[in-house]
């Protein structure tokens, strides 16, 4: 893996699931749950990327405890409202899928990787299967597989599936719109925590596929056709929730 990328598995299904769940729409504990979860992941973390890069994650730690309630809310609507964002939509086919084809096609890979890994929507979620929140909690589930597969001294080549799954992904999807996306967050969100948020994530999975040597891909802006497929996400968990395996099915 390259220098500055996180080996271990555990720490990586950590971070993104913790980006997951700060991407998600806000709740009334999410403010103080994502500052107690940062204070855990967060440490291992500064060694990544740039000083601009360290320097946001500083800033992110010490918003993230003086954050409340509220002001979560009011930073999370004003980046990205009550219906989908035009600007900087959180949704894979919002961005260079220029047909309803295209994005259907595309939902329905991605589905076919969920279904895969034998993942399915949580009954009380109504959000889409290329949420933000969605693909970062995939990869935070197969993280964890990894993880437990290492730590139960799981076969080589059984191992090996589950992070061809992960490369996968990101060259498909999650790597393929992220950058995009984040670049036109970070301009939309100055002064609010989400800022901060989009550049650990930009940080965060430039290393990632970087340790797979994979490059970001360029893609277009928002879509100017927006006909959005009502699709559920594939889950619901939140960082480190024991819950995770039964609600996915690992």
């Amino acid at each position: 893996m390259q220098a500055h990328a996180i080996p271990d598995p555990l720490l990586r299904s950590r971070v993104y699931g913790f980006l997951a769940w700060a991407f998600g729409a806000p709740d009334a504990g999410l403010a103080g749950d994502l500052a107690a979860a940062w204070r855990e992941i967060g440490p291992p973390l500064l060694a990544l990327g740039d000083d601009s890069a360290r320097a946001a994650r500083t800033r992110l730690g010490a918003a993230l405890d003086e954050l409340d309630p509220a002001g979560l809310e009011r930073a999370y609507l004003a980046c990205f409202g009550y219906a989908i964002s035009k600007d900087c939509p959180p949704y894979e086919t919002e961005y260079g899928q220029s047909h309803v084809f295209q994005k259907a096609h595309q939902l329905a890979d991605i589905a076919g990787f969920y279904r895969a890994f034998g993942l399915e929507p949580a009954a009380h979620s109504h959000d889409r299967l290329d949420a933000l929140s969605a693909e970062l909690e995939f990869m935070q589930f197969l993280c964890m597989k990894e993880a437990y597969g290492t730590a139960r001294g799981h076969a080589a080549e059984r191992l090996a599936v589950g992070r061809e799954a992960q490369g996968k992904f990101l060259h498909e999807h999650l790597g393929r719109w992220v950058f995009g996306f984040t670049q036109r967050l970070a301009a939309r969100a100055a002064g609010t925590v989400y800022a901060d948020l989009a550049r650990l994530l930009e940080t965060f999975l430039g290393t990632e596929l970087a340790s797979l040597g994979l490059a970001p891909a360029d893609v277009a802006g928002p879509n100017v056709l927006s006909d959005a497929v009502d699709v559920g996400r594939c889950g619901g968990c939140r960082p480190d929730d024991p819950g995770v395996a039964a609600e996915c099915g690992g």
